[in-house]
């Protein structure tokens, strides 16, 4: 599955962040970032987070969005689609799901995966599929919220019942209306747009016109297709439940305010069908704490005797000496990350950031520190120099290899001119129904990681980050982006101490033998990936090398504007 949201895991911070869903499966595929959240990795496991923008830094502990006054509140577009930026050679048909946004100050395709992040975890054998065969395509995504709330109980003796402060949830209020909208404006796409759309731009083939973002955008209003929308249910309120103790069952109650009421079909459908589907909740406001822009749930509950139901309660109708003692206990602060895993790189992973490395003409250290107080360091690599492309290259042939590197480069160039040589933020996609439309407002991306190229690296560059930390800034920054270039606000002496979580354990590569291996063997041993042609046949198996024995190349020379200076081993068309 692909998932999006806040992770417990994820560096402190107590503003919104968007989890980037780069692919799946473990905190890698997860977080969809070049370092783990959790433990250092190997370099052969890379792949699932290509970044395409040189415009904007996408962080591995989550993208962070511009608070204005310390609010964020309004709607950013996400799409998953198959395109061709990945492409490895004109023949090559593989899938690389791509993530591009759309934001109030960005609109563009921001990472993709790699046909060798899916290979490298199931294709041990020359006729595997994973998700990177053309054949394995996404019918559809279902999309929701779950998680869990902390709560404080405390216990009257002799069947007295319960006292309950829970964490408060807070609802977005639409514009003018007593309803919380968390979906909208859904499209889905039965032919392979994208991959017609973009391929002018990339292969600087056919007309300007069909060259331009607005090109994209057009086949985008052209093919989409409106899902059929449904109407929430009962089910569909917001409810708690309270998990199952020695001396009472698993309880679920509601009456919250959120989604209680069932919107009558009709009207209901009428507007949803106008929105292109949306996810709207009724907000009950008598049961609810509201403002003019949320609403927050109450965080009373109380149960006047053993067995009999939970209730709601305002904070006045609360006693005092009950909120004492609730207050008494404290809920665990969330510092079980304090960026050690985020860079700088660990020993198993600097060959992954070394060879080919960032930009031999800029390899200075960048530094930005977000409105939320994290600090970003980073670097500009060419783009297929990324260490997420590293394997990609390194289990093709070297006959192909080179050649494959440079037509990808080339084609990266293309799309960054173009994103560049228009006005303003150029739309690759926007909401169906319409900007102006939306219940709120688009949202913002914090400024911070919106970037312009250094000089020279105008195109066919992308930034990676390389450190990641909260109100701790990296000591060998050399430049600042941004106008914060000391740390405003640094976290006490020994602040994660006795919270932060130290797991440290890389996954297994050596496994003892078992009757089917019939000897010790390596993981994820020999892979059999996509061929960069139509002829799947051709598929030659690679050993993928232990982490302490990982060799890369050195840099391509292409005859492109982004070709390293310095003289390079590797010259494929000088």
């Amino acid at each position: 599955r692909l998932e999006q949201g806040y992770w417990m895991y994820t560096v402190e911070t107590p503003h919104v962040k968007w989890m980037l869903p780069g692919a799946t499966n473990a905190n890698y595929e997860i977080f969809g970032g070049t370092f783990l959240n959790d433990r250092p990795q190997a370099c052969s496991t890379l792949g699932g987070a290509v970044r395409i923008s040189n415009s904007i830094l996408i962080p591995n502990s989550f993208v962070h969005f511009d608070q204005e006054s310390d609010r964020i509140d309004g709607f950013m577009g996400y799409m998953l689609t198959r395109t061709p930026i990945g492409k490895r050679s004109n023949e090559d048909n593989a899938n690389y799901w791509t993530i591009i946004i759309d934001a109030l100050n960005f609109s563009g395709p921001v990472m993709y995966m790699s046909a060798w992040f899916w290979d490298s975890r199931i294709n041990w054998n020359p006729k595997s599929v994973s998700w990177s065969d053309h054949r394995a395509l996404i019918s559809y995504i279902a999309q929701g919220f779950e998680g869990s709330i902390g709560s404080h109980v405390l216990t009257i003796p002799n069947g007295g019942g319960k006292w309950i402060k829970t964490n408060q949830i807070i609802f977005p209020k639409d514009n003018g209306a007593n309803t919380t909208t968390l979906f909208t404006g859904h499209s889905q796409f039965n032919n392979d747009w994208a991959a017609v759309a973009m391929e002018p731009m990339l292969s600087g083939t056919g007309s300007a016109e069909s060259q331009k973002p607005s090109h994209i955008m057009q086949s985008y209003i052209t093919d989409r297709v409106k899902p059929e929308c449904n109407t929430p249910g009962e089910h569909s309120a917001w409810k708690l439940w309270i998990e199952e103790t020695d001396d009472e069952p698993e309880t679920e109650f509601g009456g919250f305010g959120v989604g209680d009421e069932v919107p009558a079909d009709a009207p209901f459908l009428e507007a949803s069908d106008a929105a292109s589907c949306h996810a709207r909740l009724t907000l009950n406001t008598e049961k609810l704490q509201c403002g003019s822009t949320f609403c927050k749930t109450r965080k009373y509950i109380r149960q006047v005797k053993k067995g009999s139901e939970f209730s709601l309660l305002k904070n006045n109708k609360v006693p005092k000496h009950i909120k004492k003692a609730l207050n008494r206990i404290k809920f665990k602060p969330t510092k079980l990350n304090d960026g050690r895993y985020l860079g700088p790189p660990a020993q198993t992973e600097k060959a992954c950031f070394d060879t080919p490395g960032p930009s031999p003409s800029d390899s200075r250290l960048y530094c930005t520190r977000t409105q939320s107080g994290t600090w970003l360091g980073f670097k500009w690599y060419r783009f297929v120099d990324q260490p997420e492309l590293n394997h990609v290259f390194a289990s093709m042939e070297k006959s192909e290899r080179d050649r494959a590197r440079c037509f990808m480069q080339a084609r990266i160039e293309r799309l960054h001119e173009a994103q560049s040589s228009g006005q303003g933020v150029p739309r690759w996609f926007d909401a169906p129904q319409g900007e102006s439309d939306l219940p709120k407002a688009k949202v913002g991306i914090d400024p911070a990681l919106l970037l312009t190229p250094p000089t020279g690296l105008e195109k066919g560059f992308v930034p990676i980050p390389l450190y990641e930390r909260n109100r701790e800034m990296p000591a060998n920054c050399e430049v600042f982006v941004g106008s914060v270039t000391k740390e405003p606000n640094p976290l006490p002496k020994g602040y994660y101490d006795g919270y932060a979580n130290e797991w440290g354990d890389y996954e297994e590569e050596v496994c003892p033998a078992n009757p089917e291996s019939g000897g010790i063997y390596t993981y994820p041993g020999e892979i059999f990936s996509y061929h960069p042609t139509t002829d799947q046949s051709a598929r030659k198996g690679y050993t993928v090398p232990l982490r302490s024995e990982v060799k890369l190349d050195d840099p391509v020379t292409c005859n492109l504007p982004s070709d390293p200076q310095k003289a390079s081993t590797n010259n494929l068309f000088s």
